[in-house]
């Protein structure tokens, strides 16, 4: 159990970090397509990031030494089907007539293993048809592909880190993932009703979605000074490094306050009232009296 625990910790010191990179894109991406973003949308989304990757730490982790792999003498892969049923009744001790052996059969490595292939893409097949409405023969086809990066992931030693796979590509797992994720789709039904519903979530986005709130305008602004005119502001002081101006490549004027007014200023009063951060989210600046946005009125804004 430890060695499946290792690779969950790990995921849940990781997360917060990959949560934070992928928020600003996942905004965007749900202002364009909904035109607002739900609580309840957000957790459902990134619980299955969480998911995504605690399964992929599980599948590579824990990462042995280099010169250990390249002593390792094991086998690279199995490609004879069913090789996992023939181990669980030579290995397990299970006697379907002696009860006494069910429970010790429980904690054997040659039910575990299995087990835990499958129960590794139940979640996946559950997203697939809650969340991303995919139909049955869909979702079978996207675990098989999720379930051949796995292993293709093993067979390469980690895309080639490693000398030599470090763990056994397996076409058992094929079968095993591919069957967790079609039994995680049957059990959508059971499982969604502690989910908010999907078809719900959309009407209570699109209903939203004329609404401008602080949150919209904060990923506009973040997309227009820090990243369009942080660039903007590095790309002058590169070029003015390579000219004879060197020496106002560190005038705060020209690399930072003058990316600000193109961007804040110039930008909306060329586009009508749209820079281009409000421009990816479809917001623009108008006039609370509906007169025609000035160069006056957005320099006093």
């Amino acid at each position: 159990m430890a060695s499946y625990l290792g690779p969950i910790k790990t995921a849940v010191f990781i997360f917060p970090f990959l949560a934070a990179l992928l928020s600003l894109p996942f905004a965007v991406l749900q202002y364009r397509r909904y035109g607002s973003v739900l609580w309840s949308r957000t957790i459902v989304l990134f619980s299955f990031v969480f998911y995504m990757l605690c399964a992929y730490f599980l599948i590579i982790l824990p990462l042995p030494s280099i010169h250990a792999v390249a002593a390792l003498q094991t086998p690279r892969y199995n490609i004879v089907p069913f090789t996992f049923v023939r181990e669980f009744v030579k290995y397990s001790g299970f006697e379907l007539g002696n009860y006494h052996t069910w429970i010790q059969t429980l904690k054997q490595p040659s039910f575990l293993q299995p087990a835990f292939n499958l129960m590794l893409t139940v979640p996946f097949g559950f997203y697939m048809r809650y969340y991303f409405r995919r139909p049955w023969w869909q979702a079978v086809l996207l675990t098989f592909g999720l379930s051949l990066f796995y292993e293709l992931t093993q067979l390469s030693g980690l895309y080639f880190i490693y000398p030599r796979p470090y763990r056994l590509f397996d076409v058992d797992d094929l079968l095993i993932n591919t069957t967790g994720g079609l039994i995680g789709f049957w059990l959508t039904p059971l499982i969604a009703v502690a989910f908010p519903s999907r078809a719900k979530m959309d009407e209570r986005s699109y209903a939203r979605a004329d609404r401008v709130g602080p949150l919209r305008r904060l990923v506009a602004w973040v997309i227009d000074y820090v990243i369009i005119a942080g660039l903007f502001g590095v790309l002058i002081s590169i070029v003015l490094q390579l000219t004879v101006f060197k020496s106002l490549a560190d005038n705060w004027f020209i690399t930072s306050l003058l990316p600000m007014v193109c961007v804040l200023y110039l930008v909306p009063l060329g586009l009508h009232g749209q820079t281009w951060g409000k421009k990816l989210l479809r917001i623009r600046i108008v006039a609370v009296d509906g007169q025609p946005l000035t160069w006056w009125r957005l320099a006093l804004r």
